[in-house]
């Protein structure tokens, strides 16, 4: 091979893949080499490969019987590995007559659930006979990571076959217990569902890996085949009930009104996962919140009624007592606080409810040598009476990033401990509301009626202006207050408004705050074939892009509603930012306090850390910065060509970046983009973004 031209080129490609856990490398004739990371394609040049380089490179890798069947069947599919790269799935084509490739790199060190800290349960569910799983999470290495982990859990427990569909897994696995198929096509898994009885006369046990549920195709597939195996797909979405309205939404793509129906009924159970940082570092474990499924739910979800659903996940999260910790929305992140495999700084910024898992840890404060809790663990992957992982528990301390970012240059000495470095970090508790905090709430119809117009009413006002607002709300006309005085430092509010299957984008208004109750009104045209069923709706708040908290309330649409009747209060959910982390540089400090200081008089509630320089100083600023940053709900990052430089400010948000994703990131850009152009790991990401030169009168860029 070494005497072929082109394998220099394609080796360096292939480490880049490996490197960048790209799902695919393309090398296509009049294209440039291409990387599929996350969803989204990458070019690696602004140049295209040229018919004749392309084809050196796809017939420098085959051999000559490969050659072959590609001159007769036009495609083929075939595995290799190169030593000290990786292994890879590639499937050679032609396009336009010209010769073409896909390479899917695969990695051979396969997560396992002790390292991801996935419970038993979890472990559990993957054994099902046949069904729907679902891995939900908005982190997607950690979708990855746990799908490779099941899997290779059911492959060495279970008999019978393991099928992986193109993507589904970027992990090598061997066959075990269970026969590993990787499968390329239709027919291929078509002829995999008529798999003839074992010797018992029953069918072989059958697992599908699906990979990402992207569209309702796919969703449709899924649910037919899960009649007679257990299909394993992952799903983008934060928590169990997004993923149920995820594929609620899946099926409305697919002319199939039944579909969301079978998909109740063929459900096994939702696994939620969400990143937290170990407390030895490396990889991130998840916390993992299980939903199985139950008649009620089964019911509810068939029905598309999600009020009625998230009422029934909300009692099953109090009941709580007899179930598995697993699935409580913080039973999960409790046990790991138990085993010390996670701080409780770390752990209450983590959880869903921060106050009542805090009252939770004092109340069940674990002595020094408290047992652990997941003793299974260690047994997950045993066959024989040798340990295949006996030292799982040392995982390494940290993953070292890729050798293209910035970072690597830096000569940072961190050769102290870290456990000595490390301040003793106190939970923080979010203040009681101040009276003159800037407060919203939402005014609506009770329901609206699809092919109509709806008022979406949302309304400003301190905290000790509530009764004024509810006596004026359900008004149609707005009285006459105390006369606005607008100065030129008044600030400005935006709010970005979207609701589920309403909006196709987000409908986005400001408002200059005058100290006096303000009313924002939104006129929502809502489809005329809008199927009846209530729609997810979320409201942010934002001063100079900067996120001071989001309300969530539902749309009811009603087909004989009331269109005239009086606005009623949403009854939103408030969250609200208390804590956030300003990542900036050193030269930008000035401008940075200049766009706070609004925060200070519309959200006094919020707490914003500057004291980054405190943090960067010295040996182990590594640990520190991520400890502060577990500690807040946000980042908000001042971009600049300053801050690109700046080795600390890249470190910030490429940690953020790995726990959270682009949730909790808001960007502000000090200097036009084409001065100081975003990382592309930032500018492909659906995160907030605003420009701090726009005019007043300029509206926040989502």
């Amino acid at each position: 091979m070494s005497s072929r031209p082109s394998i220099p080129f394609l080796l360096e490609l292939l480490r880049l893949a490996m490197r960048k856990e790209a799902s695919a490398l393309y090398i296509v004739p009049w294209m440039p080499p291409t990387l599929r990371i996350d969803g989204r394609t990458v070019a690696l040049s602004s140049a295209s490969f040229s018919p004749e380089q392309s084809t050196r490179l796809v017939l420098d890798l085959l051999g000559a019987e490969e050659r072959a069947a590609l001159d007769r069947s036009r495609e083929i599919d075939f595995d290799f590995a190169l030593e000290g790269v990786g292994r890879f799935r590639a499937h050679a084509f032609r396009r336009h007559g010209q010769p073409a490739l896909t390479i899917r790199p695969l990695a051979t060190e396969l997560p396992t659930p002790h390292a991801l800290a996935l419970p038993v349960a979890a472990c559990q569910a993957v054994l099902a006979e046949r069904g729907l799983l679902v891995l939900a999470s908005a982190a997607p290495s950690l979708r990855r990571d746990a799908m490779a982990a099941l899997l290779e859990h059911r492959n060495r427990q279970l008999e019978g076959t393991l099928l992986l569909l193109e993507g589904a897994s970027r992990f090598w696995h061997e066959s075990a217990r269970a026969r590993v198929r990787r499968v390329a096509g239709a027919a291929e898994l078509e002829a995999a569902l008529q798999s003839p009885p074992t010797a018992a006369g029953a069918p072989a046990p059958l697992a599908i890996a699906w990979g990402e549920l992207e569209d309702g195709l796919r969703l449709q597939q899924a649910v037919q085949a899960a009649a007679q195996a257990l299909c394993i797909v992952a799903l983008d979405a934060e928590d169990p009930l997004q993923a149920l309205r995820r594929l609620a939404a899946l099926a409305a793509e697919v002319d199939d009104p039944a579909l969301l129906r079978r998909c109740a009924i063929r459900l096994h159970a939702v696994l939620s996962l969400r990143p937290v940082p170990a407390r030895a570092g490396g990889r991130d474990l998840a916390l993992t919140e299980l939903l199985p499924n139950a008649p009620a739910l089964a019911v509810e979800l068939a029905e598309g009624d999600f009020a009625a659903l998230q009422a029934l996940l909300q009692a099953a999260a109090a009941r709580g007592g007899a179930a598995p910790a697993c699935t409580a929305p913080d039973g999960h992140l409790l046990e790991l606080v138990q085993q010390e495999r996670v701080t409780p700084a770390v752990a209450a910024s983590c959880a869903r409810d921060r106050v009542a898992f805090e009252r939770l840890l004092a109340q069940q404060a674990a002595p020094a040598a408290a047992p652990r809790v997941d003793t299974a663990f260690a047994d997950l992957f045993h066959t024989g009476a040798t340990p295949l992982d006996p030292f799982g528990f040392a995982e390494p301390t940290m993953i070292a990033p890729p050798p293209d970012t910035q970072f690597d240059e830096v000569g940072w000495n961190d050769e102290a401990p870290a456990a000595a470095l490390r301040p003793s970090l106190v939970p923080l508790v979010p203040p009681t509301p101040s009276p003159h905090s800037l407060q919203a709430q939402v005014w609506t119809t009770p329901a609206a009626v699809a092919g109509t117009t709806v008022a979406i009413d949302v309304w400003l006002a301190r905290a000790e202006q509530a009764a004024e607002v509810a006596r004026r709300a359900p008004r149609d006309a707005i009285e006459a207050g105390a006369e606005a005085v607008i100065e030129e430092a008044t600030p400005r509010v935006a709010l970005e408004l979207r609701i589920e299957d309403v909006l196709p984008a987000p409908a986005r208004q400001h408002a200059t705050w005058t100290g006096q109750p303000e009313r924002v009104r939104y006129a929502i045209p809502v489809p005329a074939r809008l199927r009846s069923a209530p729609r997810a709706a979320n409201l942010r708040l934002a001063v100079n892009g900067l996120t001071i908290g989001e309300l969530g309330f539902t749309l009811g649409v009603q087909p004989a509603a009331d269109a005239g009747a009086a606005a009623e209060d949403a009854n939103a959910v408030h969250r609200m930012v208390h804590f956030a982390y300003a990542a900036f540089a050193d030269a930008d400090r000035a401008r940075v306090h200049e766009l706070l200081q609004p925060l200070a008089r519309l959200a006094p509630d919020l707490e914003v850390f500057l004291g980054s320089a405190g943090l960067r100083s010295g040996n182990g600023w590594r640990q520190r910065i991520e400890d502060e940053l577990a500690r807040r709900d946000r980042l908000f990052l001042f971009w600049s060509q300053a801050a690109a430089e700046s080795p600390w400010v890249d470190f910030e948000w490429r940690c953020q970046l790995r726990r959270r994703g682009g949730a909790g990131l808001d960007i502000v850009l000090l200097e036009p983009p084409r001065e100081a152009p975003l990382p592309r790991e930032l500018a492909d990401l659906p995160m907030h973004l605003w420009r701090a030169a726009d005019a007043p009168h300029d509206a926040p860029r989502g």
